[in-house]
């Protein structure tokens, strides 16, 4: 049992880190109101994407562009719109529908996480 919990534990701490940066998660993690907003219509989220690390920037960039590219071509077109491609972190605001968001759950090889983007006020 001890052992058992220790390997879960491992296993989500390497989940999170940049030494588990581009291996496959069994999940996607999904803000729950997301749910709840796409069953009437529209959200406008923030989807993380897995990219594995690297120093040199321009290869990130690479990198992060061609995770964006594939999820991209994997989401049905109607169904999501690009509200902002980022250059420099590993993400993708997007306006999606409930397909998309269920397109989005099976992408576990590119696709970490999915946020409400929420707009937030000055100070």
């Amino acid at each position: 049992m001890r052992v058992g919990v220790v390997a879960l534990l491992v296993t989500q701490i390497v989940g999170v880190t940049a030494l588990g940066a581009g291996m496959p998660r069994a999940d996607t993690m999904v803000d729950s109101e997301i749910r709840a907003l796409v069953r009437v219509g529209r959200a406008r989220v923030l989807v993380t994407l897995q990219v594995a690390e690297t120093s040199d920037p321009a290869q990130r960039a690479d990198a992060i562009g061609r995770a964006q590219d594939a999820v991209l071509a994997r989401l049905p077109s109607t169904h999501a719109s690009v509200v902002r491609r980022y250059e420099s972190i590993p993400m993708l605001a997007l306006e999606i529908d409930a397909t998309a968001l269920r397109a989005l759950e099976t992408m576990t090889d590119l696709v970490a996480g999915v946020k409400l983007d929420r707009a937030v006020k000055p100070q």
